[in-house]
């Protein structure tokens, strides 16, 4: 009970919304990003480091020797071996360094915010991109329908000019005619039915979804009211200032202008201080005897030092400068870039509220051309099973009456497509519209 609970519950229908929830989770791109936002994490803890507390290193090593040297008394020489070993702690911390540990404070803060845009922005294109697909599978499992219910009716209505045939009401021509129309109904579904099983692949692929595991899709989906046109210079105020594609180039732009300000310091010099303690004993394996104790030697040849040191740069082939003049440069290319994507956005936003109203109106067009050439086609529908037209007249009614079910139910999709861009410039996510 409980394996088949679990594969209904797998099998449950999935939402425009569920879709777009799973795209996210199971995304690579939002996995890097993640990972992204780690390595920023560490890089802003290590810059807090660098900037407030020292780097301390101990050491310790161990030297032997044993050779023949002259006794000053006897004038003899005798063999003497000595084992020695010494002990280090060394610390030292930047006191000025023109600023650059505070400046990579400030860059880390920056990073982890343009982290979050990014990846803010990553997952704004996978919904997009799945609405899309769910919108193209929905599209074409609504047309495989109809031609599937349009080709039960044919086969219904074949088998009853084939039952009239045999009982004398109908004639030959009548049961060809009805047989031709079945089997260009057929041909109308096995096609609809290809496009959907693709369109089926392409949204597993968009949402990263197990090409060979089933993906059971509900495609009731609502489309959501056209955004007014009048606030679209405000939109696209908000949306310069808040889209994340803006907001990572502005952050881009403060680094680099960060990053300048920091090779200008560089000129000044640097301030450093350093502590270091040291000492060191000896031992005499062949006679234990002359050793004095590990404490007293420890005290006997401690050393200890504390200094401050300054560096100041006075030649170095120029290449504080070169440098300084390379990171005005990217100063520079930053602000292009960041205007560039406050033009893009200003752009889109406005492009965006154009589509949607074109989207509305072509909407409101194909409906009204369905519903008629649906109540012309039912028309059409009763003579020829009557046989008071022909198949000719009645399969160009009936392909007008297909074409003018794809243009609505295309329309329709596109129209809930292009408010949801809508709203999103607006400020609304994805995943918060359905």
């Amino acid at each position: 009970m409980l394996m088949t609970a679990g594969q209904s519950a797998a099998q449950a229908p999935m939402g425009i919304r569920e879709c777009m929830q799973y795209a996210v989770e199971n995304s690579t791109k939002i996995a890097v990003e993640d990972e992204r936002q780690s390595q920023n994490a560490i890089n802003r803890r290590d810059a807090w480091l660098n900037a407030f507390t020292p780097s301390v290193s101990a050491s310790s090593g161990v030297s032997y020797s044993s050779g023949r040297i002259p006794d000053p008394e006897t004038n003899m020489y005798s063999t003497l071996t000595t084992i020695q070993d010494s002990y280090q702690l060394y610390g030292e911390i930047t006191l000025f360094d023109g600023f650059n540990a505070i400046n990579r404070i400030k860059i880390s803060k920056i990073a982890l915010l343009s982290g979050k845009e990014s990846r803010q922005a990553k997952e704004d294109d996978i919904c997009l991109n799945t609405i899309q697909q769910y919108c193209s599978y929905t599209y074409y499992s609504q047309m495989s329908a109809l031609a599937e219910r349009q080709l039960n009716n044919a086969s219904l209505a074949l088998q009853k000019a084939r039952r009239e045939y045999e009982l004398g009401s109908k004639s030959q021509q009548d049961v060809l005619e009805k047989e031709v129309f079945e089997a260009n109904a057929e041909n109308t579904f096995a096609e609809y039915n290809a496009l959907k099983n693709k369109a089926l692949m392409e949204l597993k692929s968009v949402m990263y979804y197990p090409a060979a595991d089933s993906l059971v899709v509900d495609t009731m989906v609502n489309a959501s009211n056209a955004a007014p046109i009048s606030d679209a210079q405000q939109t696209a105020l908000s949306a310069v200032a808040n889209n994340s594609n803006t907001v990572i180039a502005k952050n881009n732009m403060e680094i680099r202008r960060i990053e300048l300000n920091t090779a200008r310091w560089q000129l000044l010099p640097r301030i450093t201080m350093d502590a270091n303690w040291y000492s060191h004993r000896t031992t005499y394996p062949d006679n234990k005897g002359a050793s004095i104790s590990f404490y007293d030697q420890m005290k006997m040849h401690e050393q200890k030092s504390v200094g401050v040191h300054i560096s100041i740069p006075i030649y170095g082939r120029l290449g504080k400068f070169s440098n300084i003049s390379r990171k005005k440069s990217d100063y520079r290319i930053a602000s292009y870039e960041y205007d560039e994507r406050c033009r893009e956005i200003e752009n889109a936003v406005y492009s965006a509220y154009d589509d949607a109203e074109s989207a509305e109106k072509s909407l409101q067009a194909a409906q009204k051309a369905a519903t008629l050439n649906q109540k012309y086609y039912e028309a059409a529908q009763l003579k020829f099973d009557l046989g008071t037209i022909s198949y000719i007249d009645f399969n160009e009614v009936y392909n007008k009456y297909l074409e003018s079910q794809a243009k609505y139910y295309n329309a329709l999709y596109v129209y809930m497509i292009k408010n949801a861009v809508v709203e999103y410039y607006r400020g609304t996510p994805y995943l918060e519209q359905f």
